[in-house]
């Protein structure tokens, strides 16, 4: 089961692979376009890519929370992944984006 702490850590995670971060700070809105038409599959492979680059035998709270991103995305459909998705690209800078 999916939890709401779960969801939003996969969201925290996605935001810097959907979008150019050094902008995001200061008020700008740059998709990453690569990312931004990836599919559930592409970017989890990604994902897991850089998992396996970061981790170590130290596990920082980023790989801790890069690994429950994984876990979120391996059981939500590629329909819920899109709706995911489309709801993060929505998203503006300097905006509370919470529910």
């Amino acid at each position: 089961m999916i939890t709401e702490d779960m969801m939003r850590t996969t969201e925290m995670i996605l935001m810097p692979y959907l979008f150019h971060m050094d902008d995001w700070l200061v008020g700008q809105k740059t998709i990453n376009p690569e990312q931004a038409k990836s599919t559930k599959a592409e970017l989890l492979e990604e994902l897991k890519t850089d998992f396996d680059a970061l981790l170590t035998d130290d596990i920082s709270e980023y790989v801790s929370e890069l690994s429950v991103a994984i876990g979120t995305l391996e059981e939500i459909s590629e329909e819920q992944f899109q709706a995911i998705k489309l709801e993060l690209l929505s998203w503006e800078p300097g905006v509370k984006n919470d529910e």
